[in-house]
């Protein structure tokens, strides 16, 4: 076997699992069994990289991290099933079901009394217990894989021994203290425009004190609840469409799933079956405002994907960096965030300039919210690995983080019912990450093209580029990785 013919067999595995995998999270009918096996194949797949080949570095990373998914792939399923069965509300009511954890997104963005709002999420915290232990036998053995490799590594470019941190940070290419030096101080300069806000915005779209469980979830649906009703006949999908067809994308590759269903995951989500011919999108309505914004996203990162070159070398195709698989998705949906943009959608124009004041104004505040809330859950994640803390003790450390950067007293468990926090080994950090490189982008476009680049189709064919390369995409090019630039828009 060569190096060509293992990535072949590789990608089959990958293929065949991710189609796998997107059937279970859109609430299809999927084979549980198949997934296992599958995971088998791609541990066995793997360890013949690690035993036979040591390069490239991203094969071998990515061989490392395919093991501890696919070695915990019977808990990841597990806790996908508790969550829906177990986090349920006993009293409370979406659609004639009780509230569960997929839906209960949904039933916060249409339940109009607090208190109902408040029992749920109790309840849920409560449930956390039955979640909580597979959680962390889950990320046990994670840390166990990590071990027995940890000795794996070329001396010349990796000068600590290999951890899920020291992975992470080799992918995105970026040292450990930069990445806490960005976080923290993103945090930092967030934090005080944050609570300055929050109170009147609170006030004015609760009519209340914003309390712990107002979430971060909760209040990207409800604080455009007063200009909901401009886009009530927006369709996302047609603005998204016309706008990447205008600039000569070509979406033949694409497929959308809207389907709204009981089990279908409560996030918008884009799974690359097979890059760059066969890319689908799932996400199901919350609130009009969040659904345009939503699916620019994650159009953003089926963009991305169906845009990489074909001819690309495996890898090159399927071990993107977290940090830059997130760029082009934010980059998109920044449009729904662009008053020039927003005024051009089908049904809106100057009468509406109000309202798009408003609107800008409310965006600017789910920023900072969201990077309030996110250098927490960065930080939180980052000592998890770093400092080998347990699954109580990340729950202690959670609640004081998220009390210093957004000023909630959340209980720490939290966390352990986010959709990214308790699956993925790291991953929240690149979204501090994209969200800054793709402000950069923005402007690099803007500055070559006008402030109604969206119109053109060089731009499209620019982008295109860039997103060509897939993984080893040039960031110089547009980035320095400055979020003054960022945060300047919000602050």
């Amino acid at each position: 076997m060569n190096l060509e013919q293992w990535c072949e067999l590789d990608e089959l595995i990958y293929v065949s699992q991710t189609d796998e995998e997107y059937k279970h999270y859109a609430g299809l009918n999927y084979n549980e069994e198949i997934i296992e096996r599958l995971a088998e194949m791609k541990i066995s797949n793997s360890q013949v990289f690690i035993d036979f080949f040591s390069q490239p570095k991203s094969l071998l990373l990515g061989a490392i991290e395919d093991i501890a998914y696919s070695r915990t792939k019977k808990l990841e399923l597990e806790l996908h099933r508790i969550r829906n069965t177990k986090i349920t509300s006993s009293r409370h009511m979406f659609k004639d079901s009780p509230v569960n954890w997929s839906t209960w997104r949904q039933f916060n963005s249409v339940e109009q009394n607090p208190e109902n709002r408040k029992e749920v999420f109790d309840e849920f915290i409560e449930k956390t217990k039955h979640i909580s232990p597979i959680i962390e036998n889950r990320f046990s053995q994670i840390k166990q894989v990590y071990a027995e490799n940890r000795h794996i590594k070329d001396d010349k470019e990796m000068d600590n021994e290999l951890d899920p941190i020291s992975a992470y940070l080799e992918e995105e290419n970026i040292s450990y203290e930069k990445l806490i030096d960005l976080v923290k101080s993103m945090g930092q300069r967030a934090k005080k425009p944050f609570r300055d806000a929050l109170t009147d915005i609170g006030k004015t779209v609760l009519g209340k004190e914003p309390e712990y469980y107002d979430d971060f979830y909760f209040f990207r649906n409800k604080i455009y609840s007063d200009i909901d009703s401009n886009f009530l006949t927006i369709d996302p999908l047609r603005e998204v469409k016309n706008t990447l067809v205008n600039m000569e994308f070509d979406l033949s590759k694409i497929y959308f799933d809207t389907e709204d269903r009981r089990n279908k995951y409560p996030s918008p989500i884009c799974f690359f079956v097979k890059i760059p011919n066969d890319i689908r999108i799932l996400y199901k309505r919350e609130s009009p405002y969040f659904d345009l914004q939503s699916c620019f996203h994650e159009t953003g990162h089926a963009m991305h994907a169906s845009s990489v070159d074909a001819k690309n070398n495996y890898w090159d195709k399927y071990r993107i960096p977290m940090g830059i698989a997130e760029i082009f998705s934010t980059f998109l949906e920044r449009l729904t965030k662009n008053s020039s943009y927003i005024l051009s959608l089908s049904n809106l124009n100057e009468k509406n300039q109000n309202m798009i004041s408003k609107l800008i104004s409310k965006t600017h505040f789910m920023e900072l919210f969201f990077v309030t809330f996110y250098a927490a859950n960065s930080l939180m994640k980052l000592a998890y690995w770093k400092e080998n803390v347990s699954i109580h003790q990340a729950c202690e450390l959670y609640t004081k983080l998220i009390k210093e950067y957004t000023g909630f007293e959340i209980p720490g468990e939290y966390w352990l019912l986010h959709h990214i926090l308790p699956e993925s080994i790291m991953y929240v950090p690149s979204y501090l990450l994209a969200v800054v490189r793709a402000a950069e982008l923005e402007i690099y476009i803007r500055n070559k093209y006008g402030d109604k680049w969206w119109k053109e189709k060089q731009p499209g064919k620019d982008l295109r580029e860039i997103m060509k390369p897939g993984a080893r995409i040039d960031l110089p090019i547009f980035s320095k990785l400055d979020s003054n630039i960022f945060l300047q828009e919000i602050t």
